[in-house]
């Protein structure tokens, strides 16, 4: 003959008044859970507590859960629950009832320090590049004595300049690409230019770049959007009531 196991069970105000021993198991007959005793803290603690989001494998949420689609639930019959999450995933009608998250065709996204408020729904990744650019100016004395002797020949003679020269300067720029993947540019200096001298800077011959693939769901630099396509699987989220 198999061998039967039982553990204590009682209703939830029976289980919240229960110390139990270290280690002792019982059941919850109101929300048939199982709850772990420490011989301590009264009630125990649940082993799958309420709000608890688990993937399942079927349309149709088992008993104990609600499926995660946005449902607005009563306050009171589902009090547990709303005692956990509140009104995080939706505030129903504002007194009655409450909404349970929306997980339909959605992924779960990690609560931290980017994403602060439990609930939220984005949209989509989104990253950009922030270029800054400098005008570059300035004025240039030479102070001097040129002195030059006369060039003789077919009768002209001509004698030195002495004295001081100031020039301005200014200073050309151009736009070339700082990476290989995408679009992002940079300023820089091709050309310095005085009144009496003009020098450039040749354009710079860079090696094309080769880099494996990105598989992103949704990118979105400057005014480009690309959209990829991950493996996936469909599957229902629930969340314990």
């Amino acid at each position: 003959m198999p061998t039967q196991l039982q553990f204590r069970r009682g209703t939830t105000s029976q289980n919240n008044s229960f110390t139990g021993a270290v280690g002792e198991l019982s059941i919850d007959t109101d929300t048939e859970n199982i709850r772990i005793h420490d011989g301590s803290q009264a009630g125990g603690f649940e082993i799958v507590p309420a709000g608890t989001i688990v993937a399942f494998g079927n349309t149709t949420a088992p008993g104990g859960w609600l499926a995660c689609n946005d449902a607005a639930v009563s306050r009171s019959t589902y009090a547990r629950l709303f005692a956990v999450i509140g009104t995080s995933f939706g505030i129903g009608d504002g007194s009655g009832n409450f909404n349970v998250p929306d997980l339909r065709d959605r992924v779960p996204l990690g609560f931290g320090s980017n994403h602060t408020s439990m609930g939220a729904i984005t949209a989509a990744a989104a990253a950009s590049a922030v270029m800054a650019s400098a005008t570059k100016s300035g004025v240039q004395t030479n102070t001097g004595d040129n002195t030059g002797t006369g060039n003789t020949g077919t009768g002209n003679t001509g004698t030195g300049n002495t004295g001081s020269t100031t020039q301005s300067i200014s200073v050309g720029n151009r736009n070339f690409a700082t990476s290989a993947k995408d679009s992002s540019t940079a300023s820089g200096v091709n050309s310095v230019n005085t009144s009496g001298h003009t020098h450039t800077v040749p354009a710079l011959s860079i090696p094309a770049l080769s880099i494996p693939a990105l598989s992103i769901p949704a990118l979105t630099v400057e005014d480009f959007t690309v959209n990829t396509t991950l493996p996936s699987q469909v599957v229902q989220y629930i969340i314990k009531i």
